[in-house]
């Protein structure tokens, strides 16, 4: 599997991306984590560039509303951690602009989601803090909550907000499964369950390994999926379990500031892409059980990735932050 680099762009410490379509239009999303701008690439006009915001930033999570060319995102989650000014707000797709309007202040939220109920209309509303107080970026003392709602999108607020009873210290990672959440932090990784008639919001333990961020692919081929973990708070470790989070294998060579990690399907194989932004700094492909890396671009030091199809052809979006650079690689198969 070859990746070729055909699109780079500057965005000053680019970080969350998102892809975003619907049956009127199909964009990618970057936003960066500084006092710096959105930008959507138009994947149906030569990706031709427009600026959500210009400014503002501190995003950490894009989240799109289904069946549109909506999204909402956090933004001001800085300065690093330190975040209580940290607020979501709603991006409104209208005649070729976005229009934004805030939702509300959520300190120290990091990631969030809106989940589609099943049995009835609306959104559930997950929201993830990365501590509930600080004294300074480096004070853990207060670990974070995971707040749960529900997302009304026609009134365009949080309803019934209240947070769970767990405490999650340095909660960094979260998932969205089939059916369920993954939450991760100091005390390991949760599954959350979403209610339902019979039964509220349900957390349970999976993991006691402290774990930074996951993705789940079957890359052995097993019919089984694999978990793939950033160990600590951002690495330095990478650590490859089976589906009951028994460990496979663990990474020797540190991988330092371990954040950027994608896993699916890229033509008929399960794989991983993985970046860490300290140290080489590499972008890597992880397509077998022993962690095996083959380098994808080098000292480019990634935030995050997505790998998404166009016209029958894999691309991989990587916001390059170490280096301010919105890359995009073709994917080629042939040896």
């Amino acid at each position: 599997m070859q990746f070729k680099k055909i699109f780079s762009d500057v965005l000053d410490h680019c970080y969350a991306v998102m892809r975003l379509k619907d049956g009127k239009g199909d964009f990618l999303i970057v936003a960066s984590e500084e006092d710096s701008a959105c930008i959507a690439y138009d994947l149906n006009n030569n990706l031709k560039k427009t600026v959500v915001w210009p400014d503002v930033g501190g995003t950490m999570t894009l989240v799109q509303i289904p069946n549109s060319l909506n999204f909402l995102a956090t933004q001001r989650f800085y300065p690093g951690f330190n975040s209580k000014d940290c607020q979501i707000v709603k991006e409104t797709f209208d005649d070729g602009k976005w229009k934004q309007k805030i939702i509300g202040d959520f300190p120290y939220i990091h990631r969030f989601d809106i989940i589609k109920k099943r049995d009835e209309a609306g959104f559930w509303f997950i929201g993830c803090s990365i501590a509930n107080s600080k004294i300074n970026s480096e004070d853990w003392s207060d670990p974070g909550k995971i707040w749960v709602g529900e997302y009304d999108d026609n009134q365009e607020r949080i309803r019934n907000l209240h947070a769970l009873k767990i405490r999650i210290t340095k909660n960094h990672g979260y998932k969205r499964m089939c059916g369920y959440s993954l939450v991760t932090g100091v005390e390991g990784i949760f599954k959350l369950d979403y209610p339902t008639r019979e039964n509220d919001w349900r957390i349970t333990k999976l993991s006691s390994n402290e774990t930074s961020d996951i993705f789940s692919a079957d890359v052995n081929g097993d019919g089984k999926k694999e978990y793939l973990t950033i160990e600590g708070f951002h690495g330095p470790y990478l650590r490859l379990s089976d589906e009951k989070f028994h460990s496979l294998v663990q990474t020797k060579e540190k991988t330092p500031f371990g954040h950027a990690i994608w896993g699916g399907k890229i033509g008929n194989q399960e794989c991983f892409i993985f970046g860490w932004r300290d140290g080489k700094r590499n972008l890597v492909l992880i397509s077998d059980d022993k962690i095996d890396m083959q380098v994808i671009d080098e000292a480019v030091g990634p935030s995050n990735v997505l790998v998404y199809n166009k016209n029958g052809v894999d691309y991989l979006l990587s916001a390059n932050r170490e280096i301010n650079e919105v890359a995009i690689y073709k994917i080629d198969f042939r040896n």
